[in-house]
């Protein structure tokens, strides 16, 4: 059977050259997403801090209290070294007032220089810090920041920005690519890093002779569990549980820090998804196109007795051919395409620069496997159906198909369609926006009960279009009219791919637009300050907004200090009263509480923002909603430093999508926060005060601070306008990828339909129809083609983006670009006309009598 399809490809060569081109083009761009999400996963992440730990004990909260935990390890058997670790922020600032971070994006962080034997760091030249106002840099951040031992140097902590005297350098034979390192005598990294005492963030220990890192860590487990405590009513005191070996330490060490690969990953992860449905989606139409235009061959063989069983495996087989012959030049096309992105990724500044295209034959070979499976399932049901039909029935579809559709097929369409319309009624009827955010999928099951109706859609299009166009135009109208009703299938197959090209650019970028006007509309209605100061690099220290606090002019100004709030409730504690624990983890803000309501409009539903004070929390609605919590009632807070808080529910606001799910008065919170330190400090002005006289004081202020970044209200909104355009960058660079290859299956599949009717043009030709009568009939069936495309194009657009722009804005009208709907429309048309006069004008070349 391989060699017949062999056979038959290379007797059709130009029969299966619209196969073989969609085929091309979705392997290139599924080449391409395999090597990048190859390249992501294959990235080096080896252990850094903790490279020369053999078991290290870390954790999400601090080890606390660590003085118990730290002798029992140090009397172990098998512990040769036992070494305390802790970490803060801590930056250099430059001459300039640059605030250095880490290389390649990474963190700038400070540490007791007991701790450099974990890495090991090695002293180059100086001598260790021993005095509090001195510091160690590793040679990579002295380099770039341009110091060396015994200069004077002003480093960011959580403190008031001040001078430091480089006592010496230090170097890690590893050269630590993610991180700068800066160390500290122990009593001033214990005072900096916060919690009080002596915290520890992680504990490293290094084997001795004959023991093996995995016996020294159970060992080290069975310790801890030794040491657990117990709970009481109030406080909880926790050891951090993770006992880690091996690969594990480098993914605890970076656990909260995206890796180079992490957003290549995320962009080849989302771009595969959507390329696979689209590749599927034209692979599967332009498929069974080909086997729909040689119908008539596969009724001859069905007459000289080849059975069911043969046609499908021999439509299997060429299709199997025409896949490999496409892999061949996808696979290279790929990978090329691969590099311009990686490099395209790398100038808007997603990857560093140096980053490493990795080809492999992991990708290509599940690339091609993939592509093989695809089309296989692709062509599954139009081979089925061809091969049940008798000889005779075969031969007359040839000319004309089945009059009604399928009613299987008709029932799936059905179905997909209400699957994907339930939610999205639900979505506007319950202005659900966490809904929205996932309306794309919707759009997915959209188009794949478009195709499954496509005969049926194609019928009645024929008629409402081609009906009218065959009155008023006798002739050409006449002749493309009647060709659409007779050949409805055909219609669908032209008319689907045009529908995925327009729904796809308009959802895809609307969709977005909407996310991002719906938050800047709720930021808007949230923020009430004059004056935002954003931090550069390290966070802002507590001190920066008691200071702009006491500044002339200023009414009210509070710092927003980020955490993690992991948080739980009983039903003793005011929960639903179903006996169990709820809990809810998400980010949050600790707040100087007495200026909020000035700066801050939350939309409290319960409560007051004003008894936020001491011992109490506020909720927003969903994680209120999630623990069962009401005002009043109590709530357990797990903190980072490893205890837990029983603290009372003061309000409930509605405000808290996109901004913070619970706030905590910053007096009560700093203290359990490792870094307390601010990304963002509001301030208000008097309204009788100079705008130009407040900017001024507040640059003074950005001297002591120059971490500070000082914007009024205007210039804000405008740079969040601007950080919404960079980020959809990616989503436009992923739509023209989608774009390009629905808009190359729209021209292959109305180049196939149209160039396989050269009989059908010869045929009128010698009836008498001229070559002119011909090409407008064709364009009048192009006309219907993009007509009917445009409308369902506009349908599936509407029943996406309606509900989405109800659920996010409130208004049933998405924010489109006159510009966006312009292009569609204008491409849309131009793309079907040129197409089909093209290769009909090619088609009617051949002389009369050979065709």
């Amino acid at each position: 059977m391989l060699r017949l399809a062999w056979l038959t490809v290379r007797a059709r060569t130009a029969g299966f050259a619209g196969s073989l081109t969609a085929l091309a083009f979705a392997l290139t761009l599924l080449t391409a997403c395999g090597v990048l999400m190859e390249s992501a996963l294959r990235v080096e992440n080896p252990t850094e801090r903790y490279a020369a730990a053999d078991v290290v004990i870390a954790g999400q909260q601090r080890v606390s209290p660590a003085q118990p935990l730290l002798e029992r390890l140090r009397a172990l058997p098998g512990a040769a070294a036992v070494t305390p670790e802790v970490s803060f922020p801590a930056s250099v600032v430059t001459a300039g007032g640059e605030v250095l971070g880490g290389p390649e994006g990474g963190a700038s962080l400070g540490h007791s220089w007991e701790s450099a034997v974990l890495a090991p760091y090695i002293l180059r030249t100086g001598r260790p810090p021993a005095a509090d106002d001195e510091v160690l840099l590793d040679t990579g951040l002295a380099r770039r920041a341009g110091v060396g031992p015994g200069d004077r140097v002003v480093l960011a902590t959580a403190e008031t920005p001040r001078p430091y005297t480089v006592t010496g350098l230090a170097e890690s034979p590893l050269s630590p690519a993610r991180q700068s390192a800066l160390f500290f005598s122990a009593t001033r990294a214990a005072r900096l890093a916060g919690g009080g005492g002596r915290p520890v963030d992680a504990i490293g220990l290094r084997a001795g002779p004959g023991v093996s890192p995995g016996e020294l860590a159970g060992r080290v487990e069975e310790v801890i569990e030794a040491l657990h405590p117990e709970t009481d009513t109030d406080t909880q005191v926790l050891y951090a549980s993770d006992v880690l070996t091996g690969d594990r330490i480098a993914e605890s060490e970076f656990a909260h820090v995206r890796g180079p690969g992490d957003s290549l990953s995320s962009f080849a992860g989302t771009f595969g998804a959507f390329a696979l449905f689209v590749a599927v989606f034209v692979v599967a139409g332009t498929l069974a196109l080909s086997v729909q235009q040689r119908m008539r061959e596969i009724g001859l063989l069905r007459a000289v007795a080849a059975t069911p069983r043969q046609i499908r495996r021999m439509i299997a087989s060429e299709t199997l051919i025409v896949t490999l012959a496409a892999a061949l030049i996808g696979g290279p096309l790929g990978i090329g395409l691969a590099a311009l992105l990686r490099a395209e990724l790398a100038r808007r500044g997603v990857i560093p620069d140096a980053f490493p295209l990795r080809v492999g034959p992991t990708a290509l070979l599940s690339v091609l496997a993939l592509g093989i499976v695809a089309a296989q399932l692709a062509v599954l049901v139009s081979a089925r159906r061809a091969s049940r039909i008798h000889p005779t029935q075969v031969l007359r579809e040839a000319a004309a198909p089945s009059p009604r559709p399928g009613y299987a097929r008709v029932l799936a369409g059905v179905a997909v369609v209400a699957a994907a319309g339930v939610p999205l009624f639900s979505i506007a009827r319950d202005r659900d926006q966490d809904g929205a955010g996932d309306v794309e999928s919707m759009l997915m099951l959209l188009m794949i009960g478009v195709a499954l109706l496509g005969p049926v859609l194609g019928r009645v299009g024929s008629v409402v279009l081609g009906a009218p166009i065959a009155r008023l135009f006798p002739v050409g109208g006449f002749l493309a009219g009647t060709g659409t009703r007779a050949q409805y299938r055909r219609l669908a197959a032209a008319v689907t791919p045009f529908v995925l090209a327009i729904s796809f650019t308009v959802t895809l970028t609307a969709v977005p637009t909407l996310k991002a006007e719906a938050a800047e509309t709720r930021n808007s209605q949230r923020l009430r300050a004059d004056h935002v100061v954003e931090s550069s690099g390290i966070g802002l220290p507590g001190r920066y907004a008691a200071e702009a606090r006491r500044l002339p002019g200023i009414t009210a100004a509070t710092g927003l200090m980020p955490l993690h709030a992991a948080l739980s409730a009983n039903s003793e504690d005011g929960g639903d009263g179903d006996g169990g624990t709820r809990t809810h983890d998400g980010p949050g803000y600790a707040v100087a509480e007495r200026d909020l309501p000035a700066l801050l409009d939350l939309d409290v539903r319960a409560g007051s923002l004003d008894r936020l004070r001491g011992p109490s929390i506020a909720l927003g609605e969903e994680s209120a909603g999630e623990l069962g919590a009401a005002v009043g009632d109590r709530i357990t807070v797990s903190w980072e430093d490893g205890t837990r808080s029983r603290l009372r529910v003061a309000a409930v606001y509605a405000r808290d999508r996109g901004f913070a799910d619970v706030l905590l008065p910053r007096g009560l919170a700093a203290p359990h926060t490792p870094a307390p330190l601010d990304d963002t400090v509001l301030l208000r002005t008097a309204p009788t005060e100079d705008p130009g006289a407040v900017r001024e004081r507040l640059d003074a202020l950005t001297d002591r601070y120059p971490m500070a970044r000082v914007t009024d209200r205007a210039s804000y909104d405008r740079a969040v306008e601007d950080r919404r355009k960079s980020s959809g960058s990616i989503t436009l660079l992923l739509l023209a990828m989608i774009g390009s290859f629905t808009a190359i299956a729209v021209v292959n599949t109305l180049a196939m339909s149209t160039m396989e009717r050269s009989q059908e043009f010869a045929a009128l030709r010698l009836i008498g129809a001229t070559r002119r009568q011909v090409l407008r009939a064709m364009l009048w069936e192009a006309g219907i083609t993009v007509a009917l495309a445009v409308a369902l194009g506009a349908l599936v657009c509407a029943a996406v983006l309606v509900p989405a722009s109800l659920a996010l804005t409130g208004s049933a009208v998405p924010p489109l670009s006159v510009g966006l709907v312009a292009g569609v429309l204008g491409g849309s048309v131009g793309l079907g006309l040129l197409t089909v006069l093209f290769t009909a004008r090619v088609a009617l070349s051949r002389p009369t009598a050979k065709a």
